[in-house]
């Protein structure tokens, strides 16, 4: 019992600490996600942390360890949701006022090694130009190991990305991509029915 009081109390001052960065310092928050709250090895303290960072996050989705997150509070993340170890979140797109900037469906599946990437440079541009774009994940879609996934982009409802893709541009719903850049393999089954859930005491 002792044990688990330590265990809550840390959780609410780091929580604390988190909501105070995320409304004064935008570099040592961006810090603390990305060097301390993604190691911890507790699903539950982890996610009050990325919550406390203002990311909106559906009570039954789980964010891995290790992920890197990109202006948290332009991170949305729907239920059922799963976000594999060492991906990269990107909600710089925010900044637009459109709303978040990277938006995830419920029961995705993003498989480890997965990056958003919410902006880029004009390498034409005098000033290195550097526009954002918002990036929308539908439901029970399923991007696997390695892939990239740019700004801009809509990954359609049940839609399917393979391993070490590069999606440089919509993905239709319903149907399986893969390569570089990522183009249309075949359709997949309409009727999904499964829910995701994936959410150990630890790790």
């Amino acid at each position: 019992m002792k044990k688990l009081g330590i265990a809550f109390a840390g959780t609410v001052g780091l929580a604390a600490l988190v909501a105070q960065a995320a409304r004064s310092d935008e570099l040592f928050l961006g810090y603390l996600l990305n060097t301390v709250v993604n190691k911890i090895p507790f699903p539950t303290a982890r996610l009050a942390a990325y919550r406390a960072a203002g990311m909106r996050i559906g009570p039954n989705s789980n964010i891995m360890m290790h992920v890197r997150v990109l202006t948290p509070n332009g991170v949305e993340i729907g239920d059922h949701t799963i976000i594999g170890e060492y991906c990269q979140l990107d909600g710089r797109a925010v900044r637009l006022g459109e709303g978040p900037g990277l938006v995830i469906g419920d029961n995705v599946n993003i498989g480890a090694y997965t990056h958003f990437i919410g902006g880029g440079h004009e390498p034409n541009s005098p000033d290195f130009h550097g526009p954002l774009a918002r990036t929308v994940v539908h439901d029970r879609v399923w991007i696997t190991m390695n892939c990239t996934v740019l700004a801009g982009v809509t990954v359609g409802e049940g839609a399917v990305v393979s391993a070490l893709s590069l999606v440089n541009k919509d993905v239709a719903p319903y149907t399986m991509v893969g390569g570089v850049p990522a183009k249309y393999l075949k359709d997949r089954n309409r009727d999904l029915r499964y829910t995701l859930f994936n959410r150990a005491r630890w790790i």
